[in-house]
């Protein structure tokens, strides 16, 4: 077998073992320690509170079990054996929706005051403003909660206040998926500016995924790479900036490992495209010249196959 053969096999090798990865992944599962780029890793919690037998364990160990048992295949968590006061979660954008394939991942904090206080939610949003539930600084916001004296943005619902004795972090998940995630929306331009930042988002957690979930980021892509496209095609408009972000795409999904050089044939056919390819400061191709000379290769390619 010559070095080109053997070069082939080697990806083909690497290709196998992401998916057989993604395959592996489990919805809820336990790690020993969290994350580094956990955005409440450094809380000041009382470790009293992390004890054995402690009511803070007690409850925060009952909420895991409810989540380990109930979580819907669109929500998968990460919890910590050394930090129970910890969690990550990834949410799948709902179909039908303007975030439908995307993903959203939230720390998630209980206080050492929990139940009594909500927990502590932060959006990872690679500074999109998405929507006015999910801004660039990581805030989560359904409604205001007043809570005795305390107004607060934490909340188990979009209807329903924090009840200590009822509320728990599913409820919270799920709201954030059948409220902000399901919001429908009546004006066209902002359903298209909530498709973009999400395929945006996209392009951003394939180049920095959050720890713990680079396997499932990578797979997942790899997954939906087509349906992902095909369902960018139904809102190309022929402008120059939805076009371009398409190729994003495409080139993202194209070294994440899934085959796409077929779809650029219905975008880019008879293009005008620029002769070379920038990128901006997020890593964003300016133009395109090189995704149409790859092409370009690939057609000449395929008449000599002819």
């Amino acid at each position: 077998m010559d070095e080109a053969n053997n070069s082939y096999g080697e990806i083909e090798e690497i290709l196998d073992e992401v998916e057989q990865r993604f395959r592996q992944i489990k919805k809820f599962d336990i790690l020993p320690c969290p994350p580094f780029d956990h955005h409440f890793l450094t809380y000041d919690r009382n470790s009293k509170n992390m004890a054995s037998g402690t009511a803070f364990r007690q409850r925060i160990e009952k909420e895991l079990l409810l989540l380990e048992n109930n979580l819907p295949s669109s929500i998968l968590v990460k919890c910590y054996e050394k930090r129970i006061d910890l969690i990550r979660a990834v949410i799948v954008g709902p179909p039908d929706t303007p975030y439908v394939h995307g993903l959203f991942f939230f720390d998630i904090l209980f206080p050492r005051n929990y139940p009594n206080c909500p927990p502590r939610l932060h959006y990872h949003s690679y500074d999109l403003d998405l929507n006015q539930y999910l801004d660039p600084k990581g805030k989560v916001s359904l409604s205001l909660l007043e809570y005795g004296s305390y107004r607060t943005n934490w909340y188990c619902g979009a209807r329903n206040k924090w009840n200590p004795e009822k509320a728990n972090i599913l409820q919270v998940l799920t709201a954030i998926q059948t409220s902000i995630l399901s919001t429908t929306l009546v004006n066209p331009n902002a359903c298209k500016k909530d498709f973009t930042l999400t395929c945006k988002g996209m392009l951003y957690m394939l180049r920095a995924p959050p720890m713990n979930f680079r396997d499932f980021v990578e797979g997942y892509f790899r997954t939906r790479a087509h349906y992902i496209l095909l369902n960018y095609r139904k809102q190309l408009d022929g402008s120059d900036f939805m076009r371009n972000l398409y190729l994003e795409l495409y080139r993202a999904f194209e070294q994440n490992g899934t085959y796409c050089k077929h779809h650029l044939l219905v975008v880019l056919t008879g293009a005008d495209l620029p002769a070379e390819e920038k990128t901006n400061s997020k890593g964003f191709v300016k133009n395109v010249g090189t995704i149409l000379s790859d092409l370009l290769s690939w057609k000449n390619l395929a008449s000599e196959k002819r």
